[in-house]
């Protein structure tokens, strides 16, 4: 599996759209390969499933839902449903 890694600026968190891999920091722009794009698939799957355990979690133990709610937000910080659990 290849890692992307901005040429730019060095940052590694990257906004996909189609074939195209965008820098979060300096908006350098990378077109992706075939193995890449399978990759950041998989990835943002897994990332949402793990979102979404959480989210559960906050629910179904509200003594910890603090807890599990920053941890979304570490994964997501724009997730507005982990808001109301702080």
């Amino acid at each position: 599996m290849k890692l992307i890694t901005c040429e730019r600026c060095g940052g590694n968190e990257f906004d996909y759209t189609g074939k195209t891999a965008i820098c979060r920091y300096c908006g350098s722009k990378y077109a992706l390969e075939k193995d890449d794009m399978a990759r950041q698939a998989s990835t943002h799957i897994a990332l949402d499933d793990d979102v979404a355990r959480l989210l559960a979690k906050c629910e179904a133990e509200p003594a910890r839902a603090r807890k599990y709610a920053n941890l979304v937000l570490d994964i997501d910080p724009s997730n507005t449903q982990a808001l109301k659990y702080l």
